[in-house]
């Protein structure tokens, strides 16, 4: 993994493993992860602009948050401790970095969903997003290329 992606991705996941513990006072918990393929292979497959292999989605992800349309999910990590239940995910396309950032612009802000800030340099998108219903529901979004692959990375947790 290039370190400006491990770098990205360790934010992610920081921002999802924050959320977990921020409300609710009980004390159990559980992980549930499903990593993407490592290896030459997996690094090979993006320096060609190939998508890394599909992984399943974890139960209990919101089935209406918005995934663009032909992406792949790649990697899957799922905590739930002290009521909380935090997603740490990552979605492969060929589709543009523009057309994905304008496909989340627009269905983020659809719904049950609302955009409070989204911001775009250098190529790279980056949004927070949460629930109308329920504001403790929130995550961010970033979006990027990488050998030729766009990258959806996303960090969310969800209160119970």
């Amino acid at each position: 993994m290039k370190p400006a992606r491990r770098f990205a991705f360790g934010l992610v996941t920081v921002f999802v493993l924050a959320l977990g513990p921020a409300c609710g006072a009980a004390t159990t918990s559980s992980t549930t992860s499903t990593p993407s393929a490592v290896g030459p292979s997996s690094t090979a497959s993006a320096a060609n602009g190939q998508l890394d292999p599909a992984v399943a989605i974890p139960n209990g992800f919101p089935s209406d948050f918005p995934v663009y349309p032909g992406s792949r999910l790649t990697h899957a990590s799922q905590v739930t401790a002290n009521g909380q239940t935090s997603w740490g995910m990552e979605w492969e396309t060929l589709g543009s970095a523009a057309a994905v950032q304008t496909f989340y612009m627009t269905k983020l802000n659809q719904g049950d969903w609302t955009l409070p800030y989204s911001s775009s340099e250098n190529g790279a998108y980056s949004a927070i997003f949460k629930r109308k219903s329920n504001s403790k529901d929130a995550g961010l979004l970033t979006v990027e290329i990488e050998s030729n692959v766009t990258h959806v990375r996303l960090g969310f947790g969800t209160s119970s």
